[in-house]
Formats: structure tokens, sequence, C-alpha cells
């Protein structure tokens, strides 16, 4: 159990730093690309859009410790991390205008909320793609040192 609040509050932070590394980045990216013009609403709402991206940072990256959990199925733990992660992201992506959201123009917002989840689908399998690779590295080194331990026991 003590492992286990460990694994939730490393997971926690690790989600904190992820959604103020990308507040950042998205700032530095607003300056480069419009100066301070693009910056000011920002500016003015300071508080509100680092606590939103904490938040979202949470709900994305932190979710992600259910993957070193053994239950549920992988298919399970993609659908519950993208539940919450999406869950959050939208609504406080909507509410401090990260979104453009038109209610008159309900197609245009499916659009956005789809262009979402296809953004966090691909970050998604970039981090599968990287472990992946990471776990047959691991793999392929372990099986070289069960060779090489049972050519030198013997």
């Amino acid at each position: 159990m003590k492992h286990t609040v460990k694994l939730i509050i490393k997971y926690l932070f690790y989600g904190i730093s992820l959604g103020c590394t990308s507040f950042v980045v998205m700032c530095f990216s607003f300056f480069v690309g419009g100066g301070e013009d693009f910056l000011a609403p920002i500016y003015k709402d300071f508080a509100r859009q680092a606590i939103g991206a904490v938040l979202v940072g949470i709900a994305c990256g932190g979710t992600s410790v259910i993957y070193q959990f053994d239950r549920p199925c992988a298919f399970w733990k993609v659908i519950i991390h993208f539940g919450i992660g999406m869950g959050i992201f939208y609504p406080v992506g909507i509410y401090l205008g990260w979104i453009p959201f038109y209610p008159d123009r309900i197609i245009l917002t499916v659009l956005q909320f789809l262009s979402s989840c296809g953004i966090f689908i691909v970050i998604w399998f970039c981090f599968y793609l990287f472990h992946r690779n990471e776990a047959k590295q691991i793999n392929e080194r372990l099986r070289e040192l069960e060779r090489g331990g049972a050519a030198g026991g013997e």
C-alpha cells in the first residue's frame, strides 16, 4: 500500500511537471510567434491559466499511473486514461479560451474535439512506441545475460 501511494504521488508530480512545461512552451511559442499581443490574455488571467495547465497536466500525465497496475486490462487502462485526460482537458480548454467554442456551429465544435482527441492519440502512441522499444531493449539485454550466464556456467 505504501508503495502504491508513493507511485501515485510520483505520477501526480509528473503530471504537474508536464502541465507546467507545456504551459511554458506554449507561452514561449506565442511570444516568438506574435510577441506580447498573443500573451496579453494569459497575462491578464495568469493564475487561472497556470492552474488550468497544472490540472490538465495531472489529468493527462498523472493518470498514466494506471499503466503501472496489473488491473484492469490494457484496453480499459487506455479508455480510463483517455477519458479522464480528455474529460478534464476539453472543459478546461473551453473555459480558459484555449479552444474556441461555437455553440451555434456545433460541427466546428465537434471537429475541434476530434482534433483534440487526435492529438491525444498521437502523443499517447509516441509514448507507447518509446516504451515498447525500451522493453525490447531490456528483454534483449536479459537474453544476452542469460546466454552469457549459461555459457559461463558450463
